[in-house]
């Protein structure tokens, strides 16, 4: 999640990016109540992540795991498609293979009687 923030952060500093938010653009979508939504959607779903993850039972845990983390490998590739900038890469490629790790570690969790 911190890495989505710091390459958001990064991302003000390209030239015409300030511009385009000041003009109610967001990369290529209009800025509007639903997509501020979805934005946010889309940081607050990983913060949850930690806390669900201390308290549904272990299979819950595992499946949740498995889903967010291909859903949000599908995010970062697509983020990538069309993308030039090195940094972005840099971050998108660290991001991907966190998501692929997540869903590979939770695929291995044996099923035990306790929760977590």
């Amino acid at each position: 999640m911190l890495l989505y923030i710091y390459c958001d952060i990064y991302a003000t500093f390209r030239t015409g990016h300030l511009e385009e938010a000041m003009a109610g653009k967001m990369g290529p979508f209009e800025v509007t109540q639903t997509s501020l939504a979805l934005a946010g959607a889309i940081m607050i779903i990983p913060a949850l992540m930690v806390v669900i993850n201390l308290f549904l039972q272990q299979k819950a845990a595992k499946w949740a795991n498995i889903i967010v983390g291909a859903v949000y490998t599908l995010v970062n590739i697509g983020n990538l498609v069309g993308e030039t900038w090195v940094y972005y890469w840099l971050f998108g490629v660290i991001e991907l293979a966190i998501t692929v790790f997540i869903i590979v570690f939770a695929a291995k969790w044996k099923e035990s009687n306790n929760n977590g």
